[in-house]
């Protein structure tokens, strides 16, 4: 646990150096004149020491907060699971990248999560280009390359979320359900499915060296369920169960 920020029956940091600004008050060359702005002065330098009073009260209660939400956490209680994750939003940054984030846990070893990739918004349809002649030439991607980004982003955006759990909760496997809007060849239209579902393991991921790893090729390391085609792309795969 951590350790308190200083001793509840004494009084706390903000409020002694508070408090030691108000005992070193000097009248100013100008005050010395103008008693009234002094005074002023010294009444501000010691309202000052009820605001920092309260500043190490809220301190000291969301320590005590942290300090009892730690223990509940250590103990494997779930719901202060959900708390850390409601609390810290670890994927907040990710919004960019996928939505609709859902958590769920069975047991305080396991956690499960989904998120829907926004491939649509992300994967750009066009590729920029210079000409010989120094112009900007656009052209439509092709569907391999776009096929290849898609898959690519779909896979580091897993890896990421598995790593802030981990990071962030004491768990020793994560499994990530990634959703996508699907072309269903039968009917014409597309439906929300599952493209990507891997199981990750704390001890495998951490061993990993992010800065020369393939997204695609490293979860070849975990339980994975994924259908590639370089001509097709991603299609629906079944779950693998938390």
């Amino acid at each position: 646990s951590v350790p308190a920020p200083f001793d509840p029956m004494q009084s706390g940091p903000a409020e002694i150096a508070a408090t030691q600004m108000y005992k070193n008050f000097k009248p100013r060359f100008y005050e010395n004149w103008f008693a009234q702005l002094g005074e002023k002065r010294k009444q501000k330098l010691y309202d000052n020491i009820d605001i920092a009073r309260k500043k190490d009260t809220d301190s000291y209660s969301e320590w005590e907060s942290l300090n009892t939400l730690s223990a509940s956490i250590i103990n494997g209680d779930i719901e202060s699971y959900l708390t850390v994750i409601d609390e810290m939003k670890p994927f907040d940054d990710l919004l960019d990248y996928g939505s609709d984030f859902e958590v769920g846990i069975d047991t305080p070893d396991s956690l499960c999560i989904e998120f829907h990739v926004m491939s649509d918004k992300v994967i750009p349809q066009k590729v920029l280009s210079l000409t010989q002649t120094g112009k900007l030439s656009t052209k439509d991607m092709t569907k391999t390359m776009r096929f290849d980004l898609t898959q690519d982003y779909i896979c580091s955006c897993t890896i990421r979320i598995a790593r802030d759990v981990f990071a962030l909760l004491p768990v020793s496997r994560v499994v990530v359900h990634a959703v996508d809007n699907i072309l269903n060849t039968a009917t014409g239209y597309e439906e929300e499915a599952t493209v990507l579902s891997v199981a990750f393991d704390k001890e495998t991921l951490s061993s990993l060296n992010f800065n020369s790893i393939d997204p695609s090729d490293a979860l070849e390391n975990f339980e994975c369920n994924m259908d590639f085609k370089k001509t097709q792309g991603l299609k629906p795969v079944e779950r693998i169960e938390l």
